[in-house]
């Protein structure tokens, strides 16, 4: 019975080649982008649980007050670790983790690199399997074990064992030997490592730091324990702990110590604060699989209005297989398995399409590290649930609605068929709908992009350049060189800089804290970055009672005083600071976020990591590449670090341009599969009055008047989606943009007015194809019949 219902679908596809084709083609395009979002829901949910262990690991957190606001950190003071080693038996194995930068040497490939110390039990806690070497090799002081990219970029395709390469931190400088390369990492990863050191090491090569001072914290530490039952007491017994932190770091007292369970890190993880592993807020799934959503609705709404004018053509196989004695429940049956063989036909297309460029070009416009894998079972259970589900939901009404035609009235030609059934004129309203919200929402972001690109950056961006080095003696040569450069209008140091590095200082302001984002700056800074000045002065050199004075933006000025806050005070620890100037805001990362108040204040000179430098127009690129010149005659050793000021917010600009692209692409699927869906249904509407506009043109109707009697009951269905599409698509895009960005571009009318025309025009381009199709019949073939 299934292989006759196969037969009868082939040969339904090639009578009916074109509304078999918009029906497949806009099933696949939905089925595609339904591909697209799982690959995604699944990257988020599976990332990180690839570790066999990954049910035993906890990463140690730490509940921190900071200006009187709570939040938990994934950072945990040092000899809390030594504590849950030693106290606590119910406890397998404990992992410190510490990163440090430095310069990594083999050879003429000199790189910056991230050095991660780990206690020798990492790769026991941690599934990183190794393609050459030994995990043991953690147990010794001396050795290294890389990863598969760091091996390839000093060592090519050859195995780097045994070999020794150079590590430099500031002025010292340490050998070690490589001995083991781990396997290319999982895409769905939010933690690995370049280069794997002994945790022994740290104090070695950063002798400052502090491993039993309970103010010293660590970036992060983990436990393992085959009994997760026993997790709830540990973190019991572990608050008597707290009491030893906040009689140190009284500027960071904690109110609690805790454990955060591994598998739920990524997932879950995204309030926590300063954590070694990555997390999701998941408004990327949720946005996504909304948008999955609407596309497959419309596309069941399009293959709802193309099956039913269909079924035109099958009037007398549905009458004949009535009289030969077909129940109702046989035709239904029937139907409802021709439509899941073509959805399945759509899948196929569809799985193509998402594998082949839905995704590589999701991929490209957010870069994520995508991937998709085939062989997961997961996979295969979601394309069967989607496809019986598309199949029926799609099939269903059109399999009812046609199943209950009379055979008599079939043959009788007394059928009225199709003419004025209100459920597809619902389900047209409804694509508009849908197809109103999609335009709008593509509009939007496109002109937020836009608006997000234009806004001032509070500084010249355009004419800096800036290079990050360390320890600050060099900083100073490299900038004592740079000085007699003649397209250099001015040079300065700094600590921190505008886009790249900030910390924040926790202040009292009327016995109240506040945590503020903080630049420790050198002199001239403000007037090299162009940073505009609204009272008082900036820093001036050799001035040393500036170290008590700071500047502030004008969003920290409304927060110190709102009457006027130059010369107002505040306290910092033990220190008073003075404001001596008030600078217009400015932006610190990106243009999403609200502008935070923020203090600059002189940074000391054994503390610069930062020179930057604005260049005399039309001089940029010239003095880039003498910056570089000048930076390989002094530091021939060290990778050089330069940068252009504008490309600080790249990745943002990406992502917001991402925003905009894909948006846009639903736009367009959804005008595309609406129309399709009005296609079929005034093709429905012709065929059924063919007599009707046959008499008319007899009796000498000509293209004005047929126009309007086609397009007269569609007008009702465009106003209907109109009225209620654009109010939803304002409530629908405010929330939105009020979730995704804090600041963005005021909603006006002008989006609302341009969906309006782009959706009007596509409704009458549609129709109009019909009008020219009834123009160009002869009435002498829609009488014919008579």
């Amino acid at each position: 019975m299934l292989k006759s219902y196969l037969k009868t679908t082939l040969r339904t596809i090639k009578r009916s080649p074109l509304a078999s084709f918009i029906n497949i083609f806009g099933l696949a395009m939905a089925l595609g982008v339904a591909i697209m979002v799982y690959s995604f829901v699944d990257m988020e949910y599976t990332t990180d649980q690839f570790h066999e262990n990954k049910h035993e690991i906890y990463m140690a957190t730490s509940t921190l007050s900071r200006s009187g606001q709570e939040a938990q950190y994934g950072i945990i003071p040092a000899p809390y670790a030594q504590i849950l080693m030693n106290d606590f038996p119910q406890i397998d194995r404990v992992i410190r983790m510490e990163h440090r930068g430095g310069v990594l040497k083999n050879g003429a490939s000199v790189f910056n690199e991230t050095f991660t110390f780990v206690d020798p039990g990492f790769l026991d806690m941690f599934t990183f399997p190794l393609k050459w070497g030994n995990k043991s090799a953690l147990n010794e002081p001396n050795k290294i074990i890389i990863s598969e990219n760091t091996s390839i970029k000093y060592f090519g395709d050859t195995n780097p064992l045994g070999k020794s390469m150079t590590f430099e931190f500031g002025a010292l400088k340490y050998t070690f030997e490589v001995a083991g390369v781990a396997e290319k990492f999982p895409y769905k990863r939010s933690m690995d490592f370049r280069v794997l050191v002994n945790f022994d090491q740290l104090k070695q090569i950063d002798p400052a730091v502090k491993l039993t001072d309970w103010g010293t914290f660590l970036d992060g530490t983990f436990i393992q324990t085959n009994n997760p039952s026993a997790v709830a007491n540990i973190t019991q017994n572990v608050q008597q702990y707290v009491a030893l932190q906040n009689e140190v770091r009284k500027d960071y007292p904690a109110t609690a110590f805790g454990f955060f369970p591994w598998v739920d890190l990524y997932l879950k993880g995204d309030d926590m604060r300063n954590t070694v592993t990555g997390s999701t807020d998941g408004v990327g799934s949720l946005v996504l699989s909304i948008i999955a959503g609407f596309i497959l609705v419309l596309a069941i709404f399009n293959y709802i209005n193309i099956a039913i004018v269909s079924a035109t053509k099958r009037l007398k196989e549905i009458g004949v297989r009535k009289v030969m004695g077909s129940t109702r429940k046989s035709l239904v049956f029937q139907f409802l398995s021709e439509n899941v063989f073509l959805t399945l036909i759509a899948l196929i297309l569809g799985f193509i399409l998402g594998v082949t460029v839905l995704i590589p070009g999701f991929d490209q416009m957010f870069d994520i590290g995508m991937e998709f894998d085939i062989a997961q079972p997961s996979l295969w259970i979601f394309l069967l649930i989607l496809v019986v589900f598309t199949g029926l939901a799609s099939g269903a009404y059109p399999a009812l609605y046609i199943s209950n035609f009379s055979a008599v009235n079939i043959f009788r030609g007394r059928l009225k068929f199709g003419g004025k059934n209100k459920m597809t004129k619902i389900f047209l309203t409804f694509q508009y709908i849908l197809a109103c919200i999609a335009v709008v929402g593509g509009i939007m972001f496109t002109q937020n992009t836009a608006f997000q690109k234009s806004q001032d950056w509070g500084y010249n961006e355009k004419a800096t350049i800036s290079t990050n080095i360390s320890p600050a003696t060099e900083a100073m040569q490299l900038m004592a060189a740079m000085e007699s450069n003649p397209n250099i209008a001015s040079i300065a140091p700094s600590k921190h800089h505008l886009s790249r590095r900030s910390t924040r200082m926790e202040i009292q302001i009327l016995e109240k804290d506040y945590d503020i984002l903080t630049l420790e700056i050198g002199p001239e800074y403000v007037e090299t970055m162009e940073l505009e000045v609204l009272e008082g002065r900036t820093f001036e050199k050799n001035r040393e009672t500036d170290f008590q004075n700071v500047l502030i933006n004008e969003q920290m000025a409304k927060l110190l005083n709102p009457q006027g806050a130059l010369g107002e005070r505040f306290k910092s620890d033990t220190l008073n600071f003075a404001v001596i100037g008030i600078l217009k805001d400015f932006h610190q990362y990106n243009f999403s976020e609200r502008i935070e108040p923020m203090i600059l204040k002189l940074s000391p000179e054994d503390e610069y990591a930062f020179i930057s430098m604005r260049v005399k127009p039309g001089s940029l690129i010239a003095t880039y590449e003498a910056l570089e010149n000048t930076w390989a005659e002094i530091f021939p050793e060290k990778p050089f670090n330069g940068f252009y000021q504008e490309e600080t917010l790249e990745n943002y600009f990406r992502e917001i341009d991402g925003h905009g692209k894909l948006m846009r692409i639903v736009a367009s699927m959804c005008i595309i599969l609406s129309c399709l869906g009005l296609y079929g249904l005034v093709s429905l509407n012709v065929a059924s009055r063919t007599k009707e506009f046959s008499i008319r043109k007899a009796l000498g109707a000509g293209l004005k008047n047929l126009a309007f009697v086609i397009n007269k009951q569609f007008v009702l269905f465009l106003a209907v989606a109109l009225i209620l599409g654009l109010p939803i698509s304002y409530l629908l895009m405010d929330t939105l943009f009020e979730t995704v960005y804090e600041v963005h571009k005021p909603i006006t009318v002008i989006p609302f007015l341009m969906a309006l025309i782009i959706v009007v025009i596509m409704v009458f381009a549609t129709v109009s194809s019909q009008v020219k199709k009834v123009m160009t019949t002869s009435p002498t073939e829609g009488l014919r019949s008579e």
